[in-house]
């Protein structure tokens, strides 16, 4: 099949002095707005401190992908400055500030058979590299023909990660993955740096020079690591040693399982000391051995975070307790939060009360270093009459050093203690109308809200059935369907229906006496 491949890309000279000082990476994507129409967008990451960059950047140009000749210039206005904040729950750099600024500008692209492309490039990185020269830069983004079916976008790089920097001796997870606007699959790579110059040169890019002990299988140096993986666009980096790197990645975009298009992110990131974090801990997790059906009881726990300043999360779960089906705020008294919810069903009271911790949710609460919390429930739900046992569970954590939560759990099975499935009724019943059991029924106690349905029917010795109703609140006095009273002996009764949740079928015989 004939290649046909669009490659944007934009060539751009800063003026020596103003793009060398304080680079730190950037990208380029571009925008289809119609059948020829392009916007192409140009994001340069600096250091705060920097010289000013530019207002504009002129001479952009659009090269034919074979013969690298100009087809057409145009000019990027700036659009917008954006200052990054760094930082995460375990470490906030001190003195890191880089800015993003944006660029922007429309262009025509003519039918080409060649394909196309728009790259940036700059004079001069950082300096001094830990692991490569410091020379200048490209960035690119390339794509099809303005004559693929449906058109194509580019795919967009996040983002510069507010955990842009590295931690010696300790793993980081940096996010350079992209998202693409038509949908497209995509697959990431680390790649060599691109050598850029002042000059508006064309391709082939020559590539960014390695100090000894680096090379693309060894980004970071010995001792290192640092991976992506190609399906999340997600690096590992874990440096041995202090300074700034340089990292560059690939995302490729296919369509139909073919390649139409690539964008290069090429960054820079610092390696510091960070603070590591210290696993968090549960404490003092315990229970009753049997929860009694309406009867509350407690669980009291303590969540400590060693790290005594880190942010703690707290969550508790249950695959029987109903948190949070109605929530109400907090109230405060000598420092302990108490909260309430009602069960939307039941009606039943739950509580929890919690001190040094604020509530995020219903079911999530948020404090700083040791967090102390009670699990109170009126054990009243009819759900529970239908397991012999539930479990409750207290989640905590904190954000590690590398981007990931500190998770502890603690989880607890509750036996619960309930009488037999089995309705309560009579087995004998007089109806002579003197007022005393002259009607036979279920017997009123605690289980009666639990009734889900019911179907008595009551038979005669000869098998006939002279009594039924679906009502969990019948009563029969005697007579048959008829309304003529029965005479004195034994009648077969059969109750089914569910009883908390649970199916239950009951036979025995009922003496009618007059």
């Amino acid at each position: 099949m004939k290649k046909i491949l669009l490659i944007l890309t934009l060539l751009i000279g800063f003026a020596s002095q103003s793009s060398a000082s304080h680079g730190v990476g950037g990208d380029t994507r571009f925008i289809q707005t119609g059948p020829t129409q392009y916007t192409v967008v140009f994001r340069f990451f600096r250091y705060c401190s920097g010289i000013a960059v530019p207002t504009s950047l002129t001479n952009a140009r659009i090269l034919d992908n074979v013969t690298n000749a100009t087809i057409t210039t145009f000019t990027a206005n700036k659009d917008s400055t954006v200052s990054l904040v760094f930082g995460d729950e375990c470490y906030t750099p001190p003195g890191l500030c880089v800015e993003a600024h944006y660029y922007s500008g429309t262009v025509s692209i003519p039918a080409n058979p060649n394909g196309v492309y728009v790259t940036w490039t700059t004079c001069c990185r950082n300096s001094p590299l830990v692991n490569v020269a410091s020379t200048g830069n490209v960035w690119y983004a390339m794509g099809p023909s303005s004559a693929i079916p449906g058109g194509n976008s580019s795919p967009r790089f996040v983002q510069y990660p507010r955990d842009g920097y590295f931690c010696i001796g300790n793993n980081k997870l940096i996010d350079f993955s992209c998202t693409d606007p038509d949908g497209d699959s995509l697959r990431y790579s680390l790649i060599n740096p691109f050598n850029g110059t002042a000059a508006l040169g064309a391709r082939p890019f020559t590539l960014t020079a390695w100090n000894a002990g680096f090379n693309l299988l060894n980004i970071l140096g010995p001792g290192s690591l640092c991976v992506i993986n190609p399906a999340t666009g997600i690096v590992t980096a874990r440096p041995a040693q202090l300074g700034l790197y340089v990292v560059a990645v690939k995302c490729e975009e296919f369509r139909g399982g073919v390649k139409i298009g690539e964008v290069v992110r090429d960054i820079q990131y610092s390696a510091l000391n960070c603070r590591f974090n210290i696993k968090p801990v549960l404490e003092n997790f315990a229970t009753t051995s049997v929860f009694e059906f309406e009867e509350e009881r407690c669980i009291d726990f303590v969540a400590n975070d060693p790290n005594g300043t880190d942010t703690f999360y707290l969550q508790l779960t249950s695959n029987a307790y109903q948190f949070g089906a109605v929530a109400t705020l907090p109230s405060q008294t000598g420092g302990v939060y108490i909260f309430e919810w009602e069960d939307a069903t039941t009606g039943a009271i739950d509580t929890a009360h919690v001190s040094n911790v604020r509530k995020l949710s219903s079911t999530t609460f948020e404090g700083i270093g040791k967090v102390g919390s009670r699990f109170c429930w009126d054990v009243n739900n009819c759900e529970i009459l239908s397991v012999d046992s539930f479990y409750i569970e207290a989640l905590g954590y904190s954000l590690g050093c590398d981007g990931s939560k500190d998770t502890v759990s603690r989880r607890v099975s509750v036996p619960i203690k309930r009488d037999p499935y089995s309705y309560n009724v009579p087995n004998v019943f007089s109806p002579n109308d003197d007022g005393v059991n002259d009607l036979f029924y279920l017997k009123k106690d605690a289980y009666d809200r639990c009734y889900d349905a019911l179907n008595v029917r009551v038979y005669n010795r000869w098998g006939q059935i002279v009594f039924e109703s679906e009502d969990a609140k019948f009563t029969w006095d005697g007579t048959d369907q008829n309304g003529t009273k029965l005479s004195e002996g034994t009648y077969f009764v059969v109750l089914q229906g569910f009883y908390g949740g649970k199916e239950v079928t009951q036979n025995f015989p009922l003496s009618l006496f007059r």
